[in-house]
């Protein structure tokens, strides 16, 4: 029964294909929300690049405006543009279903072609199964791999730490900032104020030195 797929090697290679390609991508998003997750957790510490990226652009965000308004905008921004060899993890999630969808449409194709070639509809219940059973393995790797949960939970992690850690302490280290410029200034305010009065003292000497010596030569 199933020797029809070696009668159509190309078409066959091409829907396994399809298939293997479309699992991957899901497969390739769970690890890497996955391992995002867990390093998420010890953002303080993190040697993740992208984790790294992500608090040096809002701390010179806050440097910039004086306060990140929306963590939370700032955070969903932050996870659209992370990129898998150019491909957004958006796009890469879209792109496992247009690939099942692609070998769904081949298989379509495929029963087509032997139908015409003179095949009975039990020599191509093979195609039909490969469909079923592919659409089932397709959606339930992506219900173990959960690309939605784990996004709410990466982003949940990281507003977490921004707003709850990272900008009160950025907060505090712009409040000693002004502070001791704020010192600095009353400092040399005090300074100039007393400088008249160095002058003027300095001028009475000089006044006293010069009635010495003409007395002096007198």
């Amino acid at each position: 029964m199933f020797s029809i797929f070696l009668r159509h090697k190309f078409l066959s290679a091409v829907i396994f294909g399809l298939l293997f390609l479309s699992i991957i991508c899901q497969v390739i998003l769970g690890v890497i929300f996955y391992k995002l997750i867990n390093d998420a957790d010890n953002m303080p510490t993190t040697e993740n690049r992208l984790l790294k990226q992500c608090k040096l652009k809002f701390i010179n965000c806050h440097k910039l405006n004086g306060r990140m308004l929306n963590t939370s905008v700032y955070v969903d921004k932050f996870i659209s543009k992370i990129r898998i060899m150019g491909i957004s993890l958006t796009r890469l999630s879209h792109l496992a279903g247009q690939l099942m969808m692609l070998s769904v449409l081949v298989t379509g194709i495929s029963i087509c072609i032997s139908l015409a070639g003179g095949d009975t509809l039990f020599q191509i219940i093979p195609y039909y199964l490969v469909s079923i059973l592919g659409l089932y393995l397709y959606f339930s790797i992506s219900g173990i791999v959960d690309i939605s949960g784990k996004k709410n939970l990466l982003k949940t992690n990281l507003v977490d730490y921004l707003e709850n850690h990272l900008l009160p302490r950025l907060e505090l280290e712009n409040e000693t900032g002004k502070n001791e410029i704020n010192s600095q200034e009353e400092k040399e305010s005090r300074l100039s104020e007393e400088e008249p009065g160095k002058e003027n003292i300095l001028i009475d000497y000089a006044d006293e030195l010069e009635d010495l010596l003409k007395e002096f030569l007198a």
